[in-house]
């Protein structure tokens, strides 16, 4: 198996995971918080489809994220230069919790030019050199941070799933 076959399996899985999570849910039970200092599944799917977009887009391809040139803030109402991190107990409570058709619409987006990047790597363009954010690595291990970041956030989605709906239906995919 390639590098590359990897890494898309491994997105792969993770939008299945994310998606059978959210699968059903009402626009309250996405915005909803065990805590005022917590998370919702709308923030968790926003944050981690803003990340894939900024290290994807304007990163690894030097282009405007898809979040800006689609106009994703206006439609979402969600912050217009914000990747939600760090934010404040304060924030969270603030921050507007987007339509869900919207909000997946956007990841979805992401998702597509994501694959598209993917699939044109070359196992060379894995090893190209790359400085970002106090980093200094190869494509293919920043790539890698992304995948793993990616995956924790759809842990998270599924476990605020169960927490509002229990063990119904069961996140594992089929064998």
């Amino acid at each position: 198996m390639e590098a590359k076959e990897l890494i898309v399996n491994s997105l792969r899985e993770s939008r299945e995971y994310i998606n059978r999570a959210i699968e059903g849910l009402s626009q309250e039970e996405i915005a909803f918080v065990p805590s005022t200092s917590c998370n919702s599944i709308a923030f968790l799917l926003w944050h981690v489809a803003r990340v894939e977009d900024m290290w994807v887009n304007h990163i690894f391809l030097n282009e405007v994220n898809i979040y800006e040139k689609g106009d994703w803030p206006t439609r979402l109402g969600t912050p217009p230069e914000d990747v939600g991190y760090g934010y404040t107990e304060e924030q969270l409570i603030a921050w507007p919790v987007p339509n869900l058709g919207d909000l997946t619409g956007y990841a979805q987006a992401v998702w597509r030019k994501t694959d598209t990047f993917v699939e044109a790597l070359t196992p060379q363009q894995l090893d190209t050199e790359i400085s970002v954010f106090n980093r200094q690595g190869i494509l293919g291990v920043l790539l890698a941070h992304v995948i793993t970041e990616i995956a924790l956030h759809a842990g998270q989605i599924a476990y605020l799933r169960g927490v509002i709906r229990g063990m119904e239906p069961p996140l594992m995919p089929p064998d």
